[in-house]
């Protein structure tokens, strides 16, 4: 997980101390756009705004290729995406 905000890595390290997904998890904390990603193999987000069209060309430029990805984008972000 990549997580900005330094109280919601707190919050979801507390969430997962104890179980079984606590070795499974790695938090880095920082940017998404500065981070350089990992491997990984699924991508779960809620996108803020600013960073929307930038986080969707770095993900489609990630090497290896993960195998799945759900997002959540503001309407704006959204309609400009599916738009022709």
């Amino acid at each position: 997980a990549i997580e900005y905000d330094t109280r919601m890595v707190r919050e979801v390290l507390k969430r997962v101390e104890g179980t079984s997904s606590e070795r499974k998890l790695k938090v880095i904390q920082g940017d998404a756009i500065k981070t350089r990603f990992p491997f990984f193999d699924v991508c779960v987000a809620n996108v803020p705004y600013q960073i929307s069209s930038a986080l969707v060309f770095k993900l489609l430029s990630h090497r290896p290729m993960f195998r799945c990805a759900v997002m959540m984008f503001q309407e704006e972000f959204a309609l400009r995406l599916t738009a022709r």
